[in-house]
């Protein structure tokens, strides 16, 4: 029995588990409500976003997502183009794959930077003591789209890295 195997697949599939969920609830949900609501909504996202360890738990989740499944993929293929030729399982666990780590990828350097750049505008917002001027107003509007847009493209290499995995034993070309 392959212990380390079995550890590093409850790392990945629990962590992807939250990562996904996190993504579905984050579009589905929480952008919706946060633009609806307007400086409400600003403020719970300053909140979480600075005042709890959501991002964090988030980026971990990913991390952890994405770097146990590159070392169970590692394991299974050595990284050899004949791993993605030979089976309709290595196939689909190389598609998954890659649009998993497209998505962390896109979460830690495009996301995280957007989540920064709120944060700074908020703690302008914060420190000067007055509602947010017209620009900050209209900065965080479009940060909040682009979180939006930037999100659903997350979510969309979410799914096909899932749909990818989560099929691969039972595919055979």
């Amino acid at each position: 029995m392959d212990y380390l195997t079995i550890v590093l697949r409850i790392i990945h599939i629990f962590s992807g588990v939250f990562w996904v969920g996190v993504a579905l609830f984050n579009i589905g949900f929480l952008q919706p409500t946060v633009q609806a609501t307007g400086a409400e909504g600003q403020r719970v996202m300053q909140h979480l976003s600075g005042k709890t360890r959501f991002l964090i738990v988030t980026y971990l989740a990913a991390t952890l997502n994405m770097l146990s499944g590159v070392w169970m993929y590692w394991d299974l293929s050595r990284f050899k183009w004949e791993f993605t030729t030979a089976s309709g399982k290595g196939l689909f666990l190389t598609i998954g794959g890659t649009f998993g780590v497209l998505a962390w990828i896109t979460v830690i350097f495009v996301i995280r930077n957007i989540f920064n750049q709120l944060g700074a505008i908020g703690h302008q917002i914060q420190t000067q003591g007055s509602p947010p001027t017209s620009e900050q107003g209209a900065e965080l509007q479009a940060l909040g789209a682009r979180l939006s847009k930037v999100g659903t493209y997350v979510l969309v290499l979410l799914i096909i890295a899932l749909l990818g995995m989560s099929t691969a034993q039972n595919i055979s070309l």
